[in-house]
């Protein structure tokens, strides 16, 4: 993780699961081009059974 730089960033929109509007909190690792990786959301994304249609990480990832 030489050079690797975190980031938090918020994206809102609907969650499927909780059937509501929600805001998560992201975790994004930044490499040194640039090039960004979700390490984290404060939501079941990977988990959840509609992680792979998920209209709030779309934004993100």
């Amino acid at each position: 993780m030489e050079n690797y730089q975190t980031e938090e960033e918020f994206v809102s929109g609907f969650c499927k699961k909780q059937n509501q509007t929600r805001t998560v909190l992201c975790e994004m690792e930044v490499d040194p081009q640039g090039n960004r990786r979700l390490c984290g959301a404060d939501c079941a994304y990977g988990r959840c059974e509609h992680s792979g249609t998920c209209g709030l990480m779309r934004q993100i990832i």
